[in-house]
């Protein structure tokens, strides 16, 4: 099986935003975890580092057709986001639906326009797919993660899949965590602002926002005149930080296949508890605590991570 992997639209909206993508965004080849640490997690700075993945086997041998022998019978939950904030839901077989995905962008590239979209599979656990993620993502650093998380870091991992011109709207992280994204197939396009802007983006529901950032309506939503978006390509192999509460609508350009960890350290942890004053919900509230408990108590992560799993699949 082929997936196309770029459409003429996605490289006319590359080229629009080609000269704002990155300002305020640091861009580097390469990251120690203590610069990482230090520079970036700490200053609740965003950052993408090109190519953190080349080494990975997940990188080199995770194609959609690995994923159809490896997954193709499992079934998962799509999901297809509606104007209002709306998600309707239906389930599928991995393998159905990466036909769905062939199909659409091979007329996409014929320029049918009409073609229906497929729905969007995310948020779901990495290892329900990829069993081998530990081995798959051994290269990248597990010190990038505070050690708590150790080597099984991967089980903390939600996986993506979905069509070009697929797209999250604006929202921020549900617990406040920070956010490590991993391109592998594909690219994608983020709209990101910082956490103090969101008085700009007409907040709803915790944190979901009722703006467009691709095309935003400033007679109804006038106060996000003054908010400061940045856009981001993220291309196969990079990984993409984005710190506790940042912004965030995700498109993308092609059809891709992307991974990512919510991950605390334990400020970040602490301040997800004292969210439920600023009205975080309490079941976030709850897996706030689980990992705020193991990081600054020391208890295992293998006796956390079984009342924490259910997050994994959760959409707040």
């Amino acid at each position: 099986m082929s997936i196309t992997t770029e459409t003429a639209q996605s490289r006319s909206h590359i080229a629009a935003q080609d000269e704002i993508d990155g300002h305020g965004v640091d861009t580097v080849p390469h990251l120690t975890s203590v610069e990482f640490a230090d520079r970036y997690v700490a200053k609740n700075r965003p950052v993408l580092i090109k190519r953190a993945l080349a080494d990975t086997v997940a990188f080199k041998s995770w194609t959609f057709d690995r994923l159809r022998e490896q997954s193709g019978g499992n079934t998962v939950l799509l999901k297809d986001w509606r104007t209002g904030g709306a998600i309707l839901t239906r389930q599928s077989k991995i393998a159905a639906y990466l036909d769905e995905i062939e199909q659409y962008e091979m007329r996409r590239s014929a320029g049918d326009d009409r073609a229906r979209r497929p729905a969007y599979l995310h948020d779901m656990p990495l290892t329900s797919v990829f069993p081998d993620a530990a081995a798959g993502l051994a290269a990248f650093p597990q010190n990038f993660f505070p050690s708590w998380y150790g080597a099984s870091w991967t089980d903390f991992a939600q996986f993506f899949l979905g069509p070009s011109w697929s797209y999250t709207p604006l929202h921020f992280d549900c617990l406040l965590t920070h956010n490590l994204f991993f391109q592998l197939r594909g690219r994608k396009c983020f709209t990101v602002l910082d956490y103090d802007q969101r008085n700009y983006c007409y907040v709803h529901d915790w944190r979901w926002s009722a703006v467009d950032p691709e095309s935003p309506d400033f007679d109804m939503h006038p106060l996000f005149r003054h908010a400061r978006p940045q856009q981001v390509i993220v291309e196969p192999g990079d990984v993409f930080f984005m710190p506790s509460g940042m912004l965030h609508h995700v498109r993308s350009l092609d059809a891709a296949m992307s991974l990512n960890v919510d991950w605390h350290t334990k400020s970040s942890a602490a301040r997800g508890i004292l969210a439920l004053t600023q009205g975080m919900p309490l079941k976030n509230v709850y897996y706030n605590a689980l990992i705020a408990f193991g990081l600054w108590t020391g208890v295992r992560r293998d006796r956390i991570f079984p009342y924490y799993r259910s997050y994994l699949n959760y959409v707040s």
